[in-house]
């Protein structure tokens, strides 16, 4: 009975996904997935037990996701870019360390769920690896979730009202982005690099490696397409592993979460502070010692998801490039950083 009921689950799941990716929501395949499970299951009250290797599979997927973030191309600019890599490493960790010390004080959150919470790397991810670390995934989930949102909706029409900038067609943006050409042909490079993720993602769980089926699946892929031309998925993968992330988040949350939304009022400020902090003071570096101009000094900085600073700073005429490479490498460093932070100050 219990399979049946995940396979309903994920069902409603992934109609909850599909809903909001059409209505263009931020992050709409795990945020429509989580309320699909919260409206079927969670409000119905319907107990569901999630099997580890359907977690480890979300796990795998989300890495090979991000690891095709690196390729050849990017990986050459990446060492020419390796001042300002290392500034916005530094500067992470630092914000994130402050802040996770802010919100514990202040809080009645144990450090684990603090250090998660102003975690500034991917709201799915996050949300995977914080139980493995005693964190309450619930409370990440929710604040991670609003950090990216508040992200999406301040700083593109603040920086464009702070710096002028003026706003080209969005339907440029995507006929760029939607005219790359692939030769390989895609089922056999996506079977080639779903084989390549699992095997890093089991190598390193089975090692015991915090987070190890994401990190072992994103070192696996991103070595994968950074030596060969075999690394690739289609783009609805991307959806594929925030719905199952939104259905692993959402079967974990109960009735009781959702009385716990008022008293995230306090957390979510010191969020809302961090953003900014996070944001001016990377800008401010980035243009002190770096030949960044101010837009593309703060949507690197900004931290929000991947593909959406970088199709929006492409909407903005910034360079489009050099955003999508700051913000792989800042939730990838968060996802190797991260787990390490949490050993020693844990």
């Amino acid at each position: 009975m219990n399979f049946l009921w995940l396979l309903v689950m994920h069902l409603a799941a992934a109609l909850g996904g599909y809903i909001l990716i059409r209505l263009k929501a931020p992050a709409g395949a795990m945020v429509g997935s989580m309320l699909g499970v919260v409206l079927f299951f969670v409000i119905g009250r319907i107990e569901i037990t999630y099997y580890a290797p359907i977690r480890l599979i979300a796990q795998v997927l989300s890495g090979l996701v991000i690891g095709l973030g690196f390729s050849h191309d990017n990986f050459r600019v990446l060492v020419k870019m390796m001042g300002p890599v290392l500034v916005l490493i530094a500067t992470m960790v630092v914000v994130n360390v402050a802040f996770a010390l802010l919100m514990y004080t202040v809080t009645d959150f144990t450090f684990m769920t603090s250090l998660f919470a102003t975690g500034l790397g991917g709201v799915a991810d996050l949300a995977l690896i914080a139980p493995d670390f005693g964190a309450d995934m619930e409370v990440v989930a929710l604040l991670q979730l609003f950090r990216l949102v508040t992200v999406v909706l301040l700083f593109p029409p603040l920086i464009k009202g702070l710096l002028g900038i003026k706003e080209d067609s969005l339907k440029s943006a995507a006929r760029a982005v939607s005219s790359e050409k692939v030769k390989t042909p895609m089922t056999f490079r996506f079977t080639i690099t779903l084989m390549v993720a699992l095997a890093g993602g089991l190598l390193f769980y089975y090692l015991k490696v915090p987070a190890g089926g994401i990190l072992g699946a994103i070192f696996a892929t991103a070595l994968l397409n950074i030596l060969s031309d075999k690394g690739g998925a289609p783009l609805v993968m991307k959806s594929v592993a925030q719905i199952l992330v939104g259905a692993y988040i959402g079967s974990n949350l109960s009735f009781a979460t959702l009385l716990k939304l008022p008293h995230l009022l306090l957390p979510y400020l010191i969020l809302v502070a961090e953003i900014f902090a996070m944001g001016f003071l990377g800008a401010f570096l980035f243009t002190k010692f770096f030949a960044f101009d101010w837009p593309t000094a703060l949507f690197c900085a900004a931290p929000g998801g991947v593909q959406v600073m970088g199709l929006i700073g492409q909407e903005y005429g910034i360079d489009a490039p050099k955003i999508v490479l700051m913000h792989t490498i800042r939730i990838f460093g968060t996802l190797v950083f991260l787990p390490i932070l949490a050993g020693i100050l844990g």
